[in-house]
């Protein structure tokens, strides 16, 4: 670890350690507030009156049912609408001026002295100001429930209100869906005359028009031509179908019998004789191939078989040739009706074509009707389902209580135990830290806290305005010395010397030479004896007393300074001083000792203080401390002339015999301005003098 973090660590366990001492010195600074803070947080718990809190809790969710629903066919949900913007804004319409009135006009608060000290019963602004500052509804996060509060000096009362704004807040909604219906019910039935007229109209024109046109109406919507014309290709259609069919009938015979196969004609082309001629053939055959294996050809009854079936076969031929002459008349016939239909559907044609404009406007009129009607349908159905929600409890509002106000058992405020403590524990912080503020104000952490804060004397400007420049922060000056009642001049050399056991008098009249801010800078100074040591430390001590003193020691010292200051088991064997502090070796935080017997802090001189920043450290010193002691072994030194300009007062230690004459040098070396108190050495060294 390096030299200045050391330095650092041990300043600021000093600057702790020295803000509890100036804390426990302070002490009744913070036990009489603490005290004060405990009986007045008592006195005020049981002086103030009891407020209560109701809680009541609605849920925001759809209340419909099959037998509230108009239509059982609808999917739409309105809980599925409420988002968290829907809760906020119902949370808003619960807390509105409109609910608050009838929620006191049902509590009866306007004759109630919390809310209306005028006991007149009117309900005027101020009484609903008052009600709407006791009610408070927020939504439960995440979540569709309003939670709604209501404070009250009465319990019952604070129950009863959280209660009555929910019921009201419900009958709300239950009446804006009513009133909803029974506005579109009003607006619906206008609507539905309107349209009957309209529908009614319509039909008139269709009717005329239909009657006019001769486009009645006959089978399946068609109208008359056009159902005779559809009749006409019909019967078209079978008379082809018939010809065909004639035709075809007469060309089988014909073929067959050029065959010679008309036995093996089908029934649809044979009449009943020629079937009957055919089977007796058939059966001849029979008894002619019987004959025929036992007779010859010429036999006489193979001869009269083959005659019958001559004489059949004949009659087959006639029987033929008769149904085909018939199958060609059934043709001819069935050609003249597809001639005579044809013309006759070409004339309908005309008929129907001629009549196709008045049939599209009729088809236009019968549009417009149909539409007439079936908005009409639909306004009726609506204006059904707006008077069924105009029924009473027939629109139910979409929450429910879900949680109902109980009278409170324990007052909300004020909370006895949580408010005596907090008050106490917030006086106790508060002086705590105002006594800590005086004691560093006062100085009594402030030379090392200023010490630490300062960067090495490579930064050091000797005003505030160079320390901000070169980026050091400026050291914060602690309270001042208590302001000197007036300041007057030191006495002259011809005035009365000092003895060395006047330490006390001393002190006291270097006191006397404070600034009106009630500051003081004082330079003790030798002949070169090496004597004004001693005096400038037991100087210093007693100033100690009375505010933050610093003594810088500028040289020549002496190896017993080192002995009287606090050192740490990490210090190096010599102790940095003034010279190192100089020369960028050491910090200010590590240059800065206390003294072991008092609460003075010292700089050691640490060797040769000539330096080219020494100006700029002295005024740093000076303003950081309320009082400064520079001791120099020998005014003539070039450190001792620096400090001189910097010092409200100097002191000149000498021999008695040669005091008037060193004085004397020393004012006309420094000028005629210096004020200079002379201190004659009277008597042998002190023990602390000769300890080496």
């Amino acid at each position: 670890m390096s030299v200045g973090r050391e330095g650092g660590e041990r300043e600021q366990a000093i600057d702790l350690t020295r803000l509890i001492a100036g804390i426990r010195r302070r002490r009744r600074w913070v036990v009489r507030p603490t005290i004060l803070a405990l009986g007045a947080s008592s006195i005020f718990v049981l002086v103030v009156s009891p407020r209560y809190t109701g809680v009541a809790k609605v849920l925001l969710e759809d209340q419909e049912s099959y037998f509230t629903k108009p239509d059982k066919a609808s999917g739409f949900d309105p809980a599925a609408t409420i988002d968290q913007e829907a809760v906020q804004s119902q949370a808003e319409a619960v807390a509105s001026g409109d609910l608050a009135r009838k929620a006191i006009d049902r509590l009866g608060l306007g004759t109630n002295p919390e809310f209306n000290p005028d006991h007149d019963g009117t309900v005027d602004q101020r009484v609903v100001d008052k009600f709407l500052s006791r009610l408070a509804v927020f939504p439960v996060p995440r979540s569709r429930v309003l939670q709604i509060e209501f404070v009250s000096r009465a319990p019952e009362l604070a129950a009863r209100g959280a209660n009555t704004v929910a019921e009201v807040y419900l009958q709300s909604q239950t009446e804006a869906k009513a009133n909803a219906a029974r506005a579109a019910s009003a607006w619906l039935s206008g609507k539905i005359e309107d349209l009957r007229a309209k529908v009614a109209d319509a039909d008139a024109r269709v009717e005329d028009l239909r009657a006019r046109s001769g486009l009645l109406t006959g089978a399946n919507g068609q109208t008359v031509p056009a159902q005779q014309l559809s009749e006409l290709n019909a019967q078209l259609a079978n008379a082809r179908s018939a010809e065909a069919a004639a035709t075809a009938k007469a060309e089988l015979l014909r073929r067959l019998e050029a065959q010679g196969r008309l036995d093996e004609a089908p029934e649809s082309v044979s009449d009943e004789s020629m079937r009957r001629s055919v089977e007796q053939r058939t059966a001849l055959r029979a008894q002619f191939a019987e004959a025929s294996r036992t007779l010859l050809p010429l036999h006489p009854r193979m001869k009269e078989l083959s005659a019958q079936l001559a004489a059949l076969d004949s009659q087959i031929r006639d029987a033929a040739a008769k149904n085909v002459r018939v199958f060609e008349n059934d043709a001819r016939l069935a050609a003249d009706q597809v001639s005579s239909l044809s013309t006759a559907i070409k004339e309908q044609s005309r008929t129907v074509a001629t009549g196709n404009a008045d049939d599209v406007r009729l088809r236009a009129l019968e549009m417009d009707a149909k539409a007439a009607r079936d908005q009409l349908e639909s306004y009726l159905q609506k204006y059904r389902e707006a008077a069924a929600r105009d029924a009473d409890s027939g629109s139910p509002a979409n929450a429910r209580v879900i949680a109902t106000a109980e009278p409170p058992r324990t007052p909300t405020f004020p909370k006895v135990w949580q408010t005596i403590v907090l008050a106490t524990l917030a006086a106790f912080v508060v002086s705590s830290s105002v006594a800590g503020s005086a004691a560093l104000t006062a100085g009594e952490t402030e030379a090392a806290g200023a010490s630490i804060a300062l960067s090495p004397p490579q930064a050091i400007a000797g005003d505030a305005a160079s320390f901000q420049e070169k980026g050091c922060e400026q050291p914060k000056p602690p309270d001042p010395l208590p302001p000197a009642k007036k300041s007057r001049p030191l006495e002259s050399v011809d005035e009365a010397t000092i003895e060395p056991s006047q330490s006390d008098a001393l002190a006291e009249r270097l006191m006397r030479s404070r600034t009106p801010e009630g500051r003081l800078a004082a330079l003790i100074v030798g002949n070169g004896s090496g004597r004004a040591l001693t005096v400038a430390l037991e100087t210093a001590r007693r100033l100690s007393t009375k505010g933050a003193t610093l003594l810088v020691d500028l040289g020549a010292t002496q190896d017993w300074l080192t002995d009287i200051l606090e050192r740490e088991e990490t210090d190096a064997a010599e102790v940095p001083g003034l010279a190192d502090l100089l020369k960028g070796n050491a910090s200010f935080g590590e240059v800065i000792r206390r003294d072991l017997s008092s609460g003075l802090d010292v700089i050691p001189s640490g060797g040769d203080a000539n330096g080219e920043r020494l100006e700029d450290v002295l005024a740093a010193l000076t303003s950081a401390y309320g009082c400064v002691v520079f001791h120099a072994s020998d005014w003539r030194s070039t450190p001792a002339r620096l400090a001189a300009g910097f010092t409200d007062a100097i002191v000149l230690i000498a021999p008695a015999a040669v005091l008037r004459r060193v004085a004397d040098e020393a004012r006309d070396a420094l000028g005629a301005a210096a004020r200079i108190l002379p201190f004659a050495l009277t008597r042998p060294q002190s023990a602390l003098e000769k300890v080496a």
